[in-house]
């Protein structure tokens, strides 16, 4: 009999299920084109898969985008429509409450799902909606699946909870305790999808500080729902953690702009932290480390003029200070040795002698682009300035502040045992006073005036030819072992000119006060002399050779290029500037006898004194108003 009464008992409540699902599939068809409030036909809920953890739709960012219809299926749903009752037999009904009231007495409330007493409690109420005894059991078994103390549904309980209220009978899926419950489960998918977005967004690789900020959000929008999360609190050690390594990885690769910004993202989080407050020092000791290194660095390829070298730490310096005026003096410095050998532009400097001795004075000049030659409507000018050109100094060089000297030229004299075209000849041209003109004089040498009196130390050295000049600049070169040489005619001009475009380097006229030792018409000889083509009114108080820098100094710092004496320059003579260089070179045919002559003289005519002007002589001449002054190379 107990056989039979289990048999009958099984197959009440399989008949049950059969109606109850014929029932219900007869009542969607019917119903097919209405959709539930959750936007999803209700028969769907029944067979939807367990929860499955998706990012926030509404955290993501633009990459991270995610088909939201499943996610939307799960929140919108609606408890599942449950058919009208079904008539059963009490037999059949006592079953089936037989059958929860087993379960209960199993410790089965909840547990497994589909055949435990919550399940045959929401059975029984689909065939008796009024059943109390039922409505009770599904009233605690939600109570249990939900903590009133908290807003989220444990982890252990939550996919049994979904699929609870997917069971739930249309009678109780509105009391209050299941509402409570759906919110619930809301509530913590919300949570643990903050939390999956903020996981994904640490692990990143090579995860910056925007990629952090947009964790360390989401993080702290689920402990803004549940503070006592332990995901999210693991979460977020890990965050500062990878914070920190991101950081340091930062500083090694010299991006301290973005390991800043991560440790200071990195303390937000937990703020006063050993493992922040150590990162930072680590950070601080490689940066002074890498500086230190790399300043070294810098200064040794500048000394070695490794220009390479020097840029590559310049680089690696400019991430690495924070002065902008020490990063610009720096890159002044490569400027100076690409431009100028390690000087700077109007820099003064003199060479050690091999001997003991010190060379001349030197100025570097800056470089800089000038025209080259007159036009043909400058006054005074000659078809052998033109035509003009336009030349461009894209390497500095430094030129002799002033004319060599007499005490100069001794030295090299003294040390070479050097003898002069003049002494060799036995003559040089020296001023007559008293005709006025310019006579042969047997005493005449470097160490004579230009009228043949003793020559002052610091006068400009005179009757020396091109040869006894080229002689000079390469005695200086082995002396120095640097490039000494006379300068270009284009290297004259130009710091001649200074930046000036006028015909004078005073401008187009007469000086406008004593600047040069010119010869002016108001000057007075001892013989009372006066010069027929000196500058107007103009009286500079010597007649004859001054002492170098006796006068103001140009634009680039140097004197006497205009006045005092003329110079040889390095070119041989050209009728003209066709076929000339387009470069500050020196234009020199093998053999030739003329060399040029640039700048005026004490003694020179208007038209002379001009910056354009230029002359010629033979290479072993020499006379009272030529001397010469170096160029060194840098």
């Amino acid at each position: 009999m107990a056989s039979d009464r289990q048999s009958r008992l099984s197959f009440v409540i399989a008949l049950a299920i059969i109606l109850g699902s014929a029932w219900i599939g007869w009542w969607r068809e019917q119903r097919e084109d209405a959709p539930t409030p959750g936007g999803v036909n209700a028969p769907m809920l029944a067979q939807q898969e367990p929860y499955e953890e998706s990012p926030d739709p509404t955290e993501m960012e633009p990459d991270e985008a995610l088909d939201d219809s499943a996610t939307a299926a799960v929140e919108g749903a609606e408890p599942a429509e449950e058919s009208p009752p079904v008539d059963v037999s009490a037999e059949e009904l006592a079953a089936l409450i037989a059958a929860m009231r087993s379960e209960i007495k199993e410790g089965r409330l909840l547990e497994p799902i589909d055949s435990s007493a919550f399940a045959q409690a929401s059975r029984i109420l689909v065939v008796d909606p009024a059943n109390e005894e039922a409505r009770e059991v599904l009233q605690k078994a939600l109570t249990e699946l939900r903590d009133a103390s908290s807003p989220v549904v444990p982890d252990d309980l939550l996919k049994t909870a979904e699929k609870a209220l997917t069971l739930l009978p249309e009678g109780v899926a509105e009391d209050a305790v299941a509402v409570a419950l759906r919110a619930s489960v809301d509530t913590t998918r919300k949570m643990r999808n903050l939390i999956a977005r903020a996981e994904r967004l640490s692990a990143r690789e090579g995860a910056g500080p925007k990629t952090f900020a947009s964790a360390a959000e989401a993080f702290r929008g689920a402990l803004a729902i549940d503070s006592a999360n332990a995901r999210a609190l693991r979460g977020m050690e890990d965050l500062q953690r990878r914070m920190i390594e991101r950081a340091l990885a930062s500083a090694y690769d010299l991006r301290f702009i973005t390991a800043g910004k991560l440790l200071d993202q990195a303390e937000e989080l937990q703020t006063g932290t050993s493992r922040v407050l150590d990162a930072r020092s680590q950070v601080m000791a490689f940066r002074a480390q890498a500086e230190a290194e790399n300043l070294t660095r810098f200064k040794d390829a500048l000394a070695s003029a490794d220009l390479e070298q020097a840029e590559s730490a310049l680089a690696v310096l400019r991430k690495l200070l924070t002065d902008d005026n020490q990063i610009r003096d720096l890159e002044s410095k490569v400027v100076n040795v690409r431009l100028y050998g390690g000087f700077a532009p109007g820099e003064r400097f003199g060479d050690s002698l091999a001997n003991g001795g010190r060379g001349p004075r030197m100025v570097v000049v800056p470089v800089g682009r000038f025209v080259m030659g007159s036009a043909e409507s400058e006054d005074g000018s000659s078809n052998s300035e033109r035509p003009q050109r336009r030349i461009e100094f894209t390497r500095g060089f430094a030129i002799a502040r002033n004319e060599i000297t007499v005490s100069d030229f001794r030295d090299f004299v003294q040390a070479a045992g050097y003898t002069t075209d003049a002494e060799r000849s036995g003559s040089s041209a020296i001023y007559d006073e008293k005709t006025g003109r310019m006579t042969k004089s047997r005493r005449a040498n470097w160490q004579r005036s230009y009228n043949g009196s003793r020559a002052r130390d610091n006068d400009p050295v005179v009757h020396v030819s091109w040869n006894d000049a080229r002689a000079y600049a390469e005695w200086l070169k082995a002396q120095t072992s640097k490039p000494y040489r006379l300068p270009t005619e284009a290297e004259f001009e130009y710091v001649l000119r200074a930046g000036t475009r006028t015909a004078y380097p005073w401008g187009d006229g007469d000086p406008p006060r004593v600047l040069a030792n010119v010869a002016g018409a108001g000057e007075l000889s001892k013989e009372g002399r006066r010069w027929n083509q000196g500058f107007v009114g103009y009286d500079d108080k010597f007649w004859g050779v001054a002492p170098v820098r006796s006068f103001e100094p140009n634009a680039y710092r140097l004197y006497d290029l205009d006045g005092n004496v003329s110079e040889w320059v390095e070119d041989c003579w050209h009728d003209n500037y066709l076929r000339a260089p387009d470069q500050p070179v020196a234009w020199v045919n093998p053999g030739c006898e003329l060399r040029v002559i640039r700048g005026g003289s004490w003694g020179s005519s208007r038209d002379q004194v001009r910056s354009a002007w230029r002359g010629s002589a033979l290479a072993d001449s020499s006379g009272a108003r030529v001397g010469f002054r170096v160029v060194r190379e840098l």
